[in-house]
């Protein structure tokens, strides 16, 4: 019996022995690398975001330097999370919920100046964070330029599935406009720091460069459009509350302007706001969040009567020297009259267009069939996106006769369509960008090229990265009927009887056509297009002023303005060659 305790015995120490020996000698490595892990640490740096410049080269986006907070939340305690919300004003539940358990790391960012003294002053009691230094997005004049730029942010969780793999929670990402669209250049390349830390997990020794790698700038963006010509945009748009304003160069496709009213803090929202205030700014009526320039879906009014002439012409159901019944004002049509602004008397074509005249076009416009009309129109460019590179761009609408059919029944519409369809009233929309587009092309005589923003992406010493080759874009009218066309614009502007004749400028000739859209929400949308000049054609402008009423008396003065803006000697430095 008592060599059993020594047999026991013997064994015990046995089997420690063998113990030890796989821990020294076996799984020294392993049990060595676990130490390592939890001695070493290794963060990821967040590069600066590429500029984002005008076509003037003055930065519109820029990244710069802020506080922020790393905290390490499986090293956490709950004295850490107490002094933190003291140092945040936050209750325990709140300061909870920014610190997700399931992350390694969780960062707050843009510390005030309060609270990063706060955390300097008692970084002893808070070993589970870090105090860094890292870019933050900064926007000029971020109201203006919101729809253009849009912003930038931290990622969810729905952005990280869309994006590519080597995006992590806590990264920061393009969310709206060229910051979505151009965040492969934007973004930069991340960097990592390697450091020691004690039990608690307090740095006690940061190792250099060589063991660890700096962070490389994102490349930078260069815009085809104006910083000066937009903000006297927005000057003029002082006393209207919403509308939009895009000006493009047709001999090349450059987006000189680009301004959508209202706009949102851009600022905030790349701080991260709250939910109360995300929804406040989703449900505002005036729609802050709403690009009009590319999303805005109008009526075009009487503008429309432009391309409703080149149909007509172009499928000789109209000459030059057509006159229709007179304008008496009134015209039945169906079982209704269907009335014109004013009395016009016998008119040709010419006259209709410099004069405006429903009754003619209403005329026009019933001697086709839909199906001609609408596909006519579709192959001038409506009902199709541009392909402008900025997200959320809509295509319009161009009703068929399957969509009435469908919505009144197949006898429950008849030709009156189309002579509402004829003056831009009625079904038919487009957005401001295929406006500009479209008489880019009538402009230069029936060609133009595709609409685009980007001018080129450089990186930090200048040398070229990319720069946009646009598709050159050609009408489906003869030059004859365009030239026609252009001389019934001049005419419009710089005629007598010409609705816009008013707005004229003595040193500039610019041809334009004003447009008067319904608005079943409140007052009529003020529209007009301009192009200028009118032998040579360097810009295109569509304006759009949503409830202001006639386009004569709003939208042709604001367009003719910024068109002698941008023809001035300080604008015309910065003017674009024409591609070959």
């Amino acid at each position: 019996m008592r060599k059993a305790p020594r047999i026991l015995t013997l064994f015990i120490l046995l089997t420690l022995v063998l113990r030890l020996f796989q821990l020294q000698l076996i799984s020294k490595n392993y049990y060595r690398s676990l130490s390592e892990k939890n001695r070493i640490r290794r963060d990821m740096i967040t590069p600066p975001r590429g500029k984002i410049l005008s076509r003037e080269g003055e930065v519109l986006a820029e990244s710069r330097p802020s506080y922020s907070l790393i905290i390490y939340p499986y090293y956490l305690d709950s004295l850490e999370i107490k002094g933190l919300c003291k140092v945040f004003g936050m209750k325990r539940k709140e300061m909870v919920r920014r610190i997700n358990p399931n992350f390694r790391i969780c960062r707050i960012r843009r510390l005030s100046f309060d609270a990063t003294s706060k955390i300097i002053e008692m970084q002893e009691d808070f070993p589970s964070v870090r105090l860094i230094t890292e870019p933050v997005r900064f926007y000029e004049k971020d109201k203006i330029f919101s729809h253009l730029l849009g912003y930038a942010g931290e990622i969810t969780r729905e952005e990280l599935e869309k994006f590519a793999s080597d995006y992590m929670m806590g990264d920061i990402v393009g969310k709206k406009g060229l910051e979505l669209e151009y965040e492969p250049f934007l973004r930069g390349k991340k960097g990592a720091s390697i450091y020691e830390v004690d039990a608690r997990g307090v740095v006690v020794r940061r190792f250099d460069d060589s063991y660890g790698k700096s962070p490389e700038r994102g490349f930078n963006v260069y815009l085809t459009v104006s910083k000066p010509l937009t903000l006297y945009a927005d000057s003029l748009f002082s006393e209207f509350e919403s509308g939009a304003c895009v000006a493009m160069n047709p001999k090349n496709g450059e987006i000189l302007l680009y301004y959508s009213k209202p706009g949102y803090k851009s600022n905030k929202l790349a701080a991260g706001i709250s939910n109360i205030e995300w929804d406040s700014l989703r449900n505002n009526e005036n729609a802050p969040l709403w690009d009009r320039v590319i999303a805005g879906e109008y009526p075009p009014g009487s503008i429309a009567k432009i391309w409703t002439a080149i149909i007509g012409l172009e499928n000789k159901l109209v000459k030059k020297e057509t006159r229709f019944t007179p304008c008496d004002s009134m015209y039945w049509i169906g079982n209704r009259y269907f009335s014109c602004w004013k009395r016009h008397g016998s008119l040709k074509l010419i006259d209709a267009i410099i004069q405006s005249c429903d009754i003619y076009f209403y005329q026009v416009g019933m001697s086709m069939t839909l199906e001609l009309f609408v596909d006519n129109a579709s192959n001038l460019g409506f009902s199709k996106k541009c392909g402008i590179d900025v997200p959320g761009e809509r295509a319009g609408f161009l009703p068929s006769k399957e969509w009435y059919d469908k919505k009144y029944g197949k006898r429950g519409w008849g030709r009156g369509v189309l002579a509402n369809l004829a003056i831009g009233q009625g079904e038919i929309l487009i957005t401001p960008l295929q406006g500009a587009t479209f008489f880019a092309a009538v402009a230069n005589g029936g060609w133009t090229y595709q609409p685009h923003i980007l001018k080129e992406i450089t990186d930090s010493d200048g040398n070229m990265i990319k720069k946009l080759r646009p598709k050159k874009i050609d009408l489906p009218a003869s030059e004859e009927n365009l030239e026609f066309i252009r001389e019934a614009m001049k005419n419009v502007v710089n005629e007598l009887k010409g609705t816009a004749y008013w707005t004229r400028l003595n040193d500039i000739t610019v041809a334009g056509k004003t447009g008067t859209a319904q608005n079943p929400h409140g007052d009529d949308h003020s529209l007009f297009v301009g192009f200028a000049p009118f032998e040579d054609p360097e810009i295109v402008i569509f304006t759009v002023i949503e409830n202001a009423g006639h386009g004569s008396t709003h939208a042709a003065p604001v367009t003719t303005k910024l068109i002698k803006r941008y023809l001035s000697k300080t604008e015309k430095q910065n003017h674009a060659t024409p591609l070959n």
